[in-house]
Order: C-alpha cells, then structure tokens, then sequence
C-alpha cells in the first residue's frame, strides 16, 4: 500500500502549530518533506519517526494521531510568494500590555495577588506560593526572524528601559525582587523561562535563543526544558537550562524555575 502524504496544513494540525511555522520549518530543512510542483508534502511513516524522535516515544505508538485524511488543495498567493511570506513574516508580535495581561492570565488570578500596571515594564507581581513570591518580569516577544539563525529557532532581544543603542544594560534586581526573562512566542501560545540571572551587562538588543523542538514539545503540552552552554560576564561557561511551557504549565514551570535557579547558584 502506498505511504500517505501529509500537506503543510496536514503537520500543523498535527503539532498544533501555524501553517505559517511548519513552512518555515520545511524550507529550514527541519522536517521531512520534499516538494512536488512547488509544494511541501511529507510521507505520514517520515513523519511519525520525525514525531517520535522528538516526543521520546515510539512511531507505532503515535498510531492514529497523525493525520491520515486526504490532502487538502492549498489556497493563497502562488507558491513562491507563499514561502517567501514564510520567511520574511514569520512570527506574530503581541503589545507589551498585551503579554502581561496573558501571563497573569496563565498564573491565574486566584494566584496573582497584586501587580502593576499592564504596561509597566518591567512588570511587578506579587503570587501565591509555592511560586516566587515577589517577581519582577521582563517580558519580551520570541520571534523567528529570518536569516542569520535556523528558521525554526525563537529569540528574545534584551533591551531594558532607559537603555540606548551604545549602552550596555542589566536587570533590575534590587528590594529583594526575584527577576524571571519571559519570552512568549504568540502563535503557538507557548512561554518560556530562561535564567535571568546569567544575564548581565549585555549589549543593547542581545539575542536569546530557544530551539524549535523545545517549543514544539511545549506546544504539545509537555513541560520542556532545554540546556543551553553560555559564557557570562564573569567569563565562566556555565549550562543554562530553560524552560518552556503552555499557559496551563507556567505555575509549575515557575516554580521549576526556581528550582533549576537555586541549583545553579549552590553548585557555583
């Protein structure tokens, strides 16, 4: 019997993605799939192993979670135009507001005592424990820029308020206040924690990455977690390991964050 073929829409349906995503991790090479008259398909078994690797768990028992219904005819601007649109426009951006008003939405108001204003940046909340008590959050879109990293990663660029272009800046970690680096890619709806405080003095619009398939598994409803090898200001290498998250997860994932915090700094 002949393998299925699974469209763009087919995969993004399946990871619970964009189309928009899933072309720009086709023309990255970051899944399986092969064009035929200028379109992306890729054979349903590739995928289920792709899947797999990337889910930890078996092709046979993926089974019927992957789409296996007849390829739907893609609509739109012809194909050319369609990828070059997936590359140059990848990611949706959210106001700054905006973000708060979803990230006190994912804690839960039953959880988020008191906070500032919705604008504020950076934003000041005061949470029920087991989570960190007082935080105070910087907020940032992760974006898939085109060009320069792989099409599927996300980055955050630091600028904090007050600094210029020339100047280098850092958090603010005075009255006690626990920092958190938020980035939330909008449109798979996914947030993620790196570790602010190995975070300092840097330039002006310093990128901060997270891979695709951490935010594809996250996307999936897992609690991801990701190591990262950096080189701080002190010079010392050091692994980060972050954390991405679905809104249901952030108050684990917060309180994970602490955790994997604390540890670092016991182990320095």
């Amino acid at each position: 019997m002949t393998d299925q073929v699974l469209t763009i829409r087919d995969i993004a349906s399946a990871l619970r993605l964009t189309e928009k995503t899933v072309y720009a991790m086709a023309v990255a090479r970051e899944l399986p799939a092969f064009k035929i008259r200028g379109q992306w398909r890729v054979r349903r078994s590739d995928f289920q192993n792709w899947l797999a690797t990337h889910a930890g768990e078996t092709p046979e028992s993926l089974g019927s979670s992957v789409p296996v219904g007849v390829p739907v005819p893609e609509t739109g601007p012809p194909v050319g135009a369609r990828e070059e649109a997936a590359i140059s426009d990848l990611t949706e951006r959210v106001p700054q507001s905006e973000m708060h008003r979803r990230l006190v939405a994912a804690i839960g108001d039953s959880n988020v005592r008191s906070h500032t204003d919705w604008a504020a940046k950076p934003f000041e909340m005061d949470l029920a424990p087991p989570m960190p008590q007082r935080v105070r959050v910087y907020m940032y879109n992760a974006t898939r820029p085109p060009g320069g990293r792989p099409l599927g990663e996300h980055k955050v660029q630091l600028i904090v308020p007050g600094q210029k272009r020339d100047q280098r800046g850092s958090f603010d970690h005075s009255d006690g206040r626990i920092v958190l680096l938020v980035g939330y890619s909008a449109e798979e709806e996914v947030f993620v924690l790196w570790d602010a405080g190995l975070y300092a003095d840097f330039a002006w619009s310093r990128n901060v990455q997270v891979k695709a398939e951490t935010i594809i598994q996250a996307s999936a409803g897992k609690l991801a977690t990701q190591e990262r090898q950096l080189r701080p200001a002190s010079g010392k290498s050091v692994i980060e390991r972050l954390i991405a998250t679905k809104a249901r997860g952030l108050p684990e994932a917060l309180v994970r964050r602490m955790e994997l915090t604390r540890a670092r700094l016991l182990k320095e």
